[in-house]
């Protein structure tokens, strides 16, 4: 006979769901594995931010349900809520400056943003098996406030339920909603977009582009737009329809930005390669990535630059030594050569792939 092992407990607690704003338009709108990943880097910036304090019941999406036992005085709430908001403008920053693809998702990131909803009130904790789940008329009500008449896309939210005995703020705003059964649903809510002068900037990477005027130079023209090379060049799962002799490729994230990481194995050696730089606009990028060597140590760095040209793109590459010198006399040909042979496979490749769009 089939057994259903189910517990359930009443407790009070402050619930408090951050909630990303533009979620729907970015993930419809974009690439999804981009948007996809990027959503959950977010997501775990605000689980970061808000825990120990709060605890993460359930992701829902673009939104986080978490819960904190009893009430939590509203100075704790502000703070946590002002610096987990930061963080995730924070970030959003770290990714703009670290980018490196050009695709819908990386180039819209900038237009997320974030929203609170907090409640008080009880709710059922149901075990089912492994599972927990939270649930309850309180539980409902935090849900359906994610849609509200807010004439805002960043704010903090409080219902009165929350606030009853708090002291009463001017910052904030009185506002009222009419749910279906719920019935006329009030809060109080403060706008939260001033915040965002208090992010700072991240550090500013190196730049790298400069070490290369004396380093020996190959050209390539491609008979491709700008935007298709350079997306095959920096999309690393595209190395393994042009680079010759590639084994095998993995990499530490599906997207490559500024400090990601990958290895390309071949027979007999394996590179871990490193993203250094990207830099540009529509007429001209550069690219540099450092290869190292994982069975003699011996390190390359190597600049691509993408130029428009009479309607597709002149491709120069230049390498200098991992100690930004120039390659040794005795290596510099069979270096040359080796990407001149993988260059020239992307050309034809890249080549192909527009003929065929």
């Amino acid at each position: 006979m089939f057994s259903l092992n189910r517990f359930i407990f009443m407790q009070k607690a402050t619930i408090l769901i951050p909630d990303i704003s533009g979620y729907t338009h970015f993930l419809t709108k974009t690439e999804l594995s981009h948007s996809t990943h990027i959503v959950n880097e977010l997501l775990q910036v605000i689980a970061d931010s808000i825990q120990p304090k709060f605890t993460l019941a359930e992701i829902e999406g673009d939104a986080l349900l978490t819960y904190a036992s009893d009430k939590v005085p509203l100075g704790e709430i502000e703070e946590l809520v002002a610096e987990t908001f930061k963080n995730f403008h924070y970030f959003l920053k770290v990714i703009e400056r670290d980018s490196v693809c050009r695709c819908g998702a990386c180039n819209l990131v900038s237009q997320l943003t974030l929203k609170f909803v907090v409640h008080y009130g009880s709710f059922e904790e149901v075990k089912i098996a492994q599972f927990t789940k939270l649930s309850g008329p309180d539980m409902i009500i935090a849900h359906r406030l994610m849609k509200n008449s807010v004439p805002s896309h960043e704010y903090l939210l409080l219902t009165e339920q929350y606030l009853d005995g708090e002291p009463r703020n001017e910052r904030f705003n009185k506002g009222q909603d009419n749910y279906e059964i719920l019935g006329d649903i009030a809060y109080q809510y403060a706008d939260l977009s001033h915040l965002k002068e208090d992010v700072h900037n991240p550090e500013r990477q190196e730049d790298f582009a400069q070490l290369f005027r004396m380093a020996r130079e190959l050209i390539i023209d491609i008979d491709a737009p700008l935007k298709d090379v350079h997306a095959v060049l920096t999309d690393n799962t595209e190395k393994a329809n042009y680079v010759p002799g590639l084994v095998n490729i993995e990499m530490d994230s599906s997207i490559n930005r500024v400090g990601s990481t990958h290895v390309c194995e071949f027979d007999g050696d394996s590179f871990d390669i490193k993203t250094l730089q990207n830099v540009g606009e529509e007429e001209r990028v550069i690219y540099i990535e450092q290869a190292q060597s994982l069975n003699n140590g011996f390190t390359l760095l190597a600049y691509y630059e993408l130029t428009k040209k009479n309607g597709g793109t002149q491709l120069s590459f230049r390498a200098l030594t991992g100690d930004r010198e120039p390659i040794p006399a005795e290596m510099e040909g069979m270096v040359y050569d080796q990407n001149q042979a993988g260059l020239s496979s992307m050309k034809a490749y890249v080549e192909s792939k527009v003929l065929a769009a």
